[in-house]
């Protein structure tokens, strides 16, 4: 052998090594990928309960609420979720927030441990339920922050009952968008609320199929009631979750993975529908969607189908009364090749409804929808910026 090819031969077991241990280095770092997205959901909430948050319900105008309350340490401060998200999708936010907020976090109804009933599912029904919330629980003025249809909700409650709101956040609010026709070119509408309408030409909306929740206890003869046997029915009739998996068109986006997640998703509803679907390799974002979904009644979804949701309720108007310190925060957004809006507003909606609202602060944020879940730490000290400039003294409420 050569003097020239020694050195060559020497480093084929270096190599070999340096790979080996980058393949090490890449095993580990996958597996704290895989171990991190399948665990976030229960840290979150461990997290948030060792900061001293409870779950509580109420009746508030005969309806049943769930909601979670924080340490008395500061203002009034209430989340309201948006579509799909329970009250735990603000948990990796709440530790924080509960430094310097007594902040409540509620199940709006039709999600969670909230009241599935569609007679609520309505902004103006909305807002008018959790003023009476804050009315009857806070017992002062709030601070309201609402994410996506939660936005709505709260930018209706600052218009028409202002006297319970000390400043308003809204998160990333689908304003203008949302309403039909505009609503038909978002990705709301193609997927979430078209979805819901199919399952629900399908299946009975007023018995509620197996393994979804039903009403809450609050109501005794519901209670009685004997739960319907899953294993009676194929879970993608039974099922919305698993009709939505085998449906909807936002596995597409992955191209040849797509049906092999379609099936994947449809065998773990199948063996277990206690269990949220989840795929090792997703992010948290997506895995927190179908989380929620498990205690989403789909009819939320016809109301933004079929416009119902609006009744009442024009965002002009509404944008326009709002007499209080307004933050309005808008996050990244495109339209498809189809012209279909892939985000709750477009900088024109952003545009229009910074110019209607007479007190406001606006910041473009670099996030995707999900602004407080995807980026906790500028959501917390966004707020708590917004909150130092323009809140003093509150009113208790009598």
């Amino acid at each position: 052998m050569s003097a020239a090819a020694r050195p060559k031969s020497s480093l084929l077991p270096i190599a070999a090594r340096t790979a080996g241990a980058l393949a090490g280095v890449l095993a580990l770092t996958a597996g704290t990928y895989v171990l991190r997205n399948t665990t976030y959901a229960r840290l979150d909430r461990a997290r948030a309960e060792r900061a001293g948050f409870t779950l509580r319900t109420t009746m508030i105008n005969g309806h049943g609420i769930r909601f979670a309350e924080g340490p008395d340490v500061g203002p009034a401060l209430v989340l309201l979720p948006g579509q799909v998200s329970d009250l735990w999708n603000y948990a990796r936010v709440m530790r924080d927030l509960s430094r310097d907020f007594h902040v409540y976090v509620v199940d709006i109804p039709g999600h969670g441990g909230s009241e599935h009933d569609p007679e609520l599912y309505s902004g103006a029904v909305l807002g008018e339920l959790f003023a009476d919330f804050i009315a009857g629980v806070v017992g002062e003025q709030a601070i309201v922050s609402g994410h996506s249809s939660g936005g709505l909700i709260a930018a209706w409650l600052a218009a028409s009952r202002p006297e319970v709101v000390a400043a308003l956040v809204l998160e990333d609010p689908p304003f203008f968008s949302s309403v039909l026709p505009a609503a038909e070119k978002t990705a709301n509408h193609v997927d979430l609320a078209t979805t819901a309408h199919a399952y629900l030409a399908q299946h009975s909306p007023d018995s509620g199929p197996p393994g979804q929740p039903g009403p809450p206890a609050a109501d005794p003869s519901a209670a009685d009631q004997p739960a319907a046997d899953p294993s009676e029915a194929d879970p993608r009739a039974a099922d919305f979750v698993a009709f939505y998996a085998e449906h909807t068109p936002m596995l597409d986006i992955f191209g040849d993975l797509g049906p092999r997640m379609r099936a994947q998703a449809l065998a773990q509803r199948a063996a277990d529908p206690a269990r949220p679907v989840r795929w090792a390799l997703m992010p948290p974002v997506l895995y927190e969607y179908f989380r929620g979904m498990g205690d989403y009644d789909p009819r939320f979804g016809q109301a933004f189908f079929d416009g119902s949701f609006h009744d009442h309720f024009d965002h002009a108007l509404t944008l326009a009364a709002i007499s209080t310190p307004t933050l309005l925060i808008h996050c990244n957004w495109f339209r498809d090749e189809d012209g279909v809006l892939m985000a709750a507003m477009s900088g024109e909606d952003a545009e229009q409804a910074r110019d209607l609202i007479p007190d406001v602060r606006f910041e473009r944020v670099d996030s995707g929808h999900s602004f407080h879940f995807e980026h906790p730490r500028r959501y917390a000290r966004l707020l708590r910026g917004f909150a130092a400039d323009t809140v003093g003294e509150v009113d208790l409420l009598d």
